[in-house]
């Protein structure tokens, strides 16, 4: 059939002009589907708060299972196993995150919190403790052990809190924003919990082998802050 014999030139024109948007329009939508699909780069806020805070939370592993060794006290105990727990299950999320992204916590960058504008080896992040506190906490029995782990894990919890803070707020990926907020939400209630039962017990706030990290006063954050607390501590 001869198309241009029974509708009008305009009418051609018309039909091209249609045809036209109609295929710019597809591009649009499928160019930004894809965009929108695009996994977080290695220097996003994104990838770079889940590799810091395995490695942070890697350390909270080790901090408790040097507590359950070699602590007493049960309400202690009670942190250091919650940690355990509740910690190797995130760890298990964020892989499972970093690898559908097609990272890893192995692939990770030399130096860590760059994504925050800073630098620091990753064993050195704030709330870290150094090699000298980690061997004390191994090395010490009943209360001093209990005393210590409460020492280092509130300023871990710390370190963890002013990370998480900073991902809330920059991360592109709903998850990655909605898991740093619930961290730093339980993180700063669970400082509080510690320090309680550390005045509970009678464990002195200054134990041997701590030196205290360089935080700010933390504002007190009560239960009724966080609605699911005690199923999410990080840090």
């Amino acid at each position: 059939m001869d198309v241009e014999r029974l509708l009008p030139r305009g009418w051609l024109g018309l039909l091209s002009l249609v045809g036209a948007c109609a295929f710019f329009g597809a591009a649009v939508t499928y160019f930004a589907v894809e965009r929108a699909d695009a996994p977080p780069g290695a220097s996003s806020a994104d990838v770079g708060f889940l590799q810091d805070m395995i490695t942070h939370h890697e350390q909270a592993l080790s901090l408790s299972t040097s507590e359950l060794l070699n602590g007493d006290a049960s309400a202690v105990q009670l942190f250091a196993r919650e940690i355990l727990q509740q910690q190797s299950y995130e760890i298990g999320m964020m892989d499972r995150q970093l690898a559908e992204w097609g990272f890893s916590r192995q692939n990770r960058p030399d130096v860590a919190m760059e994504w925050m504008g800073m630098t620091f080896a990753p064993n050195e992040m704030p709330g870290m403790a150094d090699a000298d506190e980690l061997a004390a906490l191994r090395n010490a029995e009943g209360n001093e052990a209990d005393a210590l782990f409460l020492a280092l894990m509130a300023d871990h919890h710390r370190g963890g809190v002013e990370m998480a803070e900073a991902a809330a707020e920059s991360a592109s990926e709903p998850w990655v924003r909605d898991l740093a907020a619930r961290m730093a939400r339980n993180q700063a209630i669970e400082i509080n919990e510690m320090d309680a039962a550390r005045e509970r017990v009678g464990l002195t706030a200054d134990p041997d082998g701590y030196t205290p990290g360089p935080f700010h006063e933390m504002e007190p954050a009560s239960e009724s802050e966080s609605e699911d607390h005690g199923g999410d501590h990080g840090g």
